[in-house]
Parts: structure tokens; C-alpha cells; sequence
């Protein structure tokens, strides 16, 4: 198989009221229905539907297949195709976008909303240099979210979930086989990584 990566986004989830999310949700997989007919808020079953539409569509460009069956979960959580081994993707999402990576490698994808962040989210996740990266920053915010989808993008590579450790993800070693593209979109409110191995 020669190397395919897409990447589907949807930046306008808000579009879709309450009546056209439940219709939506209809007509998703029966298992992938009850999994988002179990989350409470409307906007968090529009985003699993969504999601899970972004892979579907990833799976139509990039390699001509429709798998509507249930994924298969490593040991962190890290959903995968049982079907399809081969193929590797990673769906995000937050208020202002929802998307899937896909790809013939392993890959991660993380999408943040713009916000303000607090000082102490910041010590607890960035180490010193990061910090102050932030800090100086014309919008902090905005770095902030660059930084952490960047991390956030490599530990859905690898499947280990949030660890203790996250202010080494970035250190240089830990990214000697990662590609990372972090894509800003402050008009529509966030910020996006990609990491593919």
C-alpha cells in the first residue's frame, strides 16, 4: 500500500440544530448510535456523530471502503479498524470543529478550542521553556493551544493516553520519527495537530 493520509475536518458542527443532530444520529451504525444516543448534552452527541461521519468519509477518499463495523480499543483506549489493521486514524473534536486523520501510519489527531487558559494548567502541563514561550506570546492563548494539541496529537500516536509526563511529549527524542503540522484557524476559534509516524 503506498503512503495515504487525509485529514477531514467539519468547523461547523454548531450548524446542525437539535432536530437535524437526532436525524443524523439515526442514521449512524447501530453501536456507534447507542454509543452517542449515551452522552447527555447535545453538543457532545452531534460531535461523536460527526466524528464518526469525518471517518467515514476519510475512509471513501482515501481508500475506497465503507466499515460500519465496531472499532477494536488497545490497552489505552486507542480505537482502531479490526477490519483493517493496515489503516490507522484518529478522530478530535471541540465545540467550533470535528475531525479524522487517517492514514496507512500510525497517527494522531488533536483539535482545541481558543480559550483563556489558567497559569496553573500551565505549570502542570508546559515545562519551563514552553511557559515562557506562552507567555511572551502576542496571544498566549493561542500558543498555549498550539502547544497542547501538539501533545496532545503525539500521545494519540502512540496510544498511551495523558500521562505524568507531559512536559517531555515535545522534547527533541521523543520526535525523532513523528511529523507534526499544527494548523491555526483563529477565525473560526481553534487550533489543530496532526502527528503521523
Amino acid at each position: 500500500m503506498t503512503g495515504r493520509t487525509i485529514l477531514c475536518i467539519n468547523d461547523h458542527p454548531s450548524a446542525l440544530d437539535a432536530d437535524r443532530t437526532e436525524q443524523l444520529i439515526a442514521t449512524l451504525p447501530e453501536w456507534r448510535r447507542r454509543e452517542a444516543l449515551s452522552i447527555r448534552h447535545l453538543q457532545g452527541r452531534r460531535e461523536c456523530a460527526l466524528a464518526y461521519i469525518e471517518l467515514q468519509r476519510a475512509l471513501r477518499l482515501a481508500f475506497g471502503i465503507d466499515d460500519t463495523s465496531p472499532f477494536a480499543y488497545g490497552a489505552h483506549g486507542k480505537p482502531s479498524l479490526a477490519r483493517h489493521p493496515g489503516i490507522h486514524f484518529s478522530i478530535s473534536h471541540c465545540r467550533q470543529a470535528v475531525g479524522c486523520l487517517l492514514s496507512n501510519r500510525p497517527c494522531g489527531l488533536d483539535i482545541e478550542r481558543i480559550r483563556p487558559v489558567n497559569p496553573a494548567l500551565i505549570r502542570h502541563t508546559m515545562n519551563p521553556g514552553e511557559a515562557q514561550a506562552i507567555h511572551s506570546a502576542p496571544s498566549p492563548e493561542l500558543m498555549f493551544a498550539r502547544l497542547w494539541t501538539r501533545k496532545e496529537a503525539v500521545l494519540k500516536l502512540l496510544g498511551t493516553g495523558i500521562t505524568d509526563s507531559l512536559h517531555h511529549v515535545l522534547d527533541p527524542e521523543n520526535l525523532a520519527s513523528i511529523r507534526l503540522r499544527t494548523i491555526d484557524n483563529p477565525l473560526q476559534g481553534y487550533v489543530l495537530t496532526t502527528a503521523i509516524a
